[in-house]
């Protein structure tokens, strides 16, 4: 979604080495982003345009679902409903829901996908942005309207059931991690075993790239249009996704505002970290857990990282310049 902070990557390739093994590239758009997917075409009996065409479909029925911008879509019809009523919702929107409320549980709150009203209040969400026309008022009143409580699940009938009025969900902080998702199990039951699924800087691999090697990323330092190299990182089966303030901000007067949210607060977080990189087998659950660690303490995303094995890096501006900080299971992942 347009207020996430997009990932700046570079795969690390000899481009000479393509023309060894039948690698190929399928490109889209989608999420109001882009989409890449590179693939060893032999795996499948399907063909490249195929391939394409099932993505494609596969991606649509996500934005059907997750699209706060579609104004027909499945999670916009749920901000319609009243509270007290049970929603049966698609295996899409329960997955991300579910998702959510376990990353919220292990994270003290930190990710909340009910923060739609305050998205909006700050100009990024689906209306035109307005700053001049707001107070503290109206802060509150959109405040009033969020919290993770807001909303239960019930597996039984598989729906979901909202519980404060005015309550709104916008799942971005994982939605872009499931359509990877959701891609990298189409190809798998296409029968591709090897291959890098990309949407706007969030992917997940299988198998290997070039030469039969694992699967590489660049992960650039945390400044606009930056291609410096902060880190490279292999990867095998496994996901990778990054959040930052760096890249999807604006300004206000002297004021310089994040387009992630602070739960407790309603304000754009403050805070000392400027990207979080977060490894995971699901490239949702990578998503939620940077989108949430861009709000907590270093010392606190540190220590939930560690206790569960979580694969993390961690940038803070401080006074004498950029400071990275690891979780104890990312070292075998970091190359250079």
């Amino acid at each position: 979604m347009k207020y996430l902070t997009v990932v700046w990557l570079m795969l690390i390739s000899a481009p000479q080495a393509w023309a060894h093994i039948n690698i190929g590239q399928i490109t889209g758009n989608t999420m109001g982003t882009t989409y890449t997917i590179q693939l060893r075409l032999e795996d499948s009996n399907a063909t490249k345009s195929e391939i394409k065409a099932s993505v494609e479909q596969e991606l649509e029925r996500v934005n059907d679902a997750l699209s706060v911008f579609r104004v027909d879509s499945e999670i916009s019809s749920l901000n319609d409903n009243d509270t007290g009523v049970a929603i049966p919702v698609s295996k899409y929107l329960w997955d991300v829901l579910q998702i959510a409320q376990s990353i919220s549980a292990q994270t003290d709150g930190a990710l909340d996908v009910t923060l739609a009203p305050l998205i909006e209040f700050w100009g990024f969400g689906v209306k035109d942005r307005d700053l001049q026309h707001k107070n503290r008022g109206q802060l509150e009143l959109a405040r009033s309207k969020t919290g993770m409580t807001g909303f239960s699940l019930d597996p039984s009938s598989d729906s979901v059931t909202k519980a404060i009025r005015g309550l709104e969900i916008n799942p971005s902080a994982v939605a872009k991690g499931y359509g990877v998702d959701c891609i990298a199990k189409l190809l798998d039951g296409l029968g591709v075993e090897h291959y890098l699924v990309e949407i706007g800087g969030e992917l997940r691999t299988r198998g290997a790239g070039v030469k039969g090697r694992y699967w590489q990323v660049a992960v650039t330092r945390p400044e606009k249009f930056s291609l410096e190299i902060q880190a490279l990182i292999k990867l095998q089966e496994m996901s990778l996704a990054t959040s930052g303030s760096y890249v999807n901000f604006i300004d206000s007067g002297d004021r310089r505002l994040s387009h992630i949210i602070d739960p407790t607060s309603g304000l754009p977080v403050q805070t000392s970290v400027i990207s979080v990189t977060v490894l995971h087998p699901q490239c949702a659950v990578a998503d939620g857990f940077a989108t949430a660690m861009m709000i907590l303490s270093v010392e606190r995303s540190i220590q939930i990282a560690n206790k569960l094995e979580l694969p993390v890096m961690i940038i803070e501006q401080t006074d004498s310049g950029l400071q990275t900080h690891y979780s104890d299971s990312i070292h075998r992942y970091i190359t250079q």
